[in-house]
């Protein structure tokens, strides 16, 4: 009995992962749909709510940029993660976040019909294109990795070392994506009014839709709506198989005996 319990209990436990992976998937074809169904306002016509803008981000007068994390690029908004391979003990492994962080600062977006402020909410998601630099386990950094890894303190250098010609250590992958000046922009959430000068309005971009999206992004909505139908996909599958896994696994011992 208490063999059946475990080996049920050890079922339960793929089955709880896989309904979380489903609705993962199901969370992402969700908000794919939304992107799609929501049509793009002119900056000129903006009115309180939700609104889905495209246009060329902009500085604010008077507002200082960010320097990227890794390349020290002059940025508007910044995106940075640390990756480190952990290996399973039986040949495979994956790769597990260390460190991942996410900077803006206030911006406007130019569509050639007016302005309007965005800023980036503190629950938003920056979905920007990354570039990645591979470090291999021993192997020694490139000299502006060294640099991010003195200036930030929330991660520590990869251990590295070696035994006559074989070197051993961490494995790690830095990825970084920016959004600069003069780029072309996709900003989807609610927009609010904000006094101005004398019987005029302004309006800033600064909280998610009511279904929850904030979206800032350097892609293209059609690459949005494409990456959100095939994370879904990806998530509806593995849950799936999770949870058959987990149910075949949680019954059999009962069904067998």
């Amino acid at each position: 009995m208490i063999e059946r319990l475990f080996i049920s209990g050890f079922g339960a436990v793929f089955v709880v992962v896989g309904l979380l992976l489903v609705n993962k998937g199901r969370t992402q074809r969700a908000q794919s749909k939304r992107i799609a169904e929501t049509e793009t306002t002119p900056i000129r016509e903006i009115r309180p709510g939700t609104v889905e803008i495209k246009g060329v981000s902009r500085s604010i007068e008077g507002e200082s940029l960010l320097n990227s994390p890794i390349t020290r690029t002059e940025s508007l908004a910044t995106y940075v993660e640390v990756e480190e391979y952990e290996s399973s003990g039986d040949g495979g492994g994956s790769w597990n976040t260390k460190y991942a962080d996410t900077t803006a600062v206030p911006f406007l977006v130019d569509d050639g019909t007016g302005e309007v402020q965005v800023e980036l909410a503190s629950d938003g998601h920056l979905n920007v294109e990354t570039t990645q630099t591979k470090v291999g386990a021993g192997d020694e950094p490139p000299e502006m990795i060294t640099r991010f890894l003195d200036r930030e303190g929330a991660i520590d250098h990869a251990s590295r070392g070696s035994i006559g010609p074989l070197s051993y250590g961490d494995r790690r992958r830095y990825s970084e994506g920016v959004i600069e000046p003069g780029e072309e922009i996709y900003v989807l959430g609610t927009a609010r009014e904000e006094r101005a000068g004398w019987g005029e309005r302004d309006y800033v971009i600064d909280e998610p839709t009511q279904s929850g999206d904030f979206i800032l992004s350097d892609k293209s909505e059609r690459e949005l709506i494409s990456e959100g139908k095939r994370a879904g996909l990806v998530y509806f599958a593995f849950g799936g198989i999770s949870t058959l896994v987990g149910l075949a696994v949680a019954v059999g011992p009962w069904v067998a005996g």
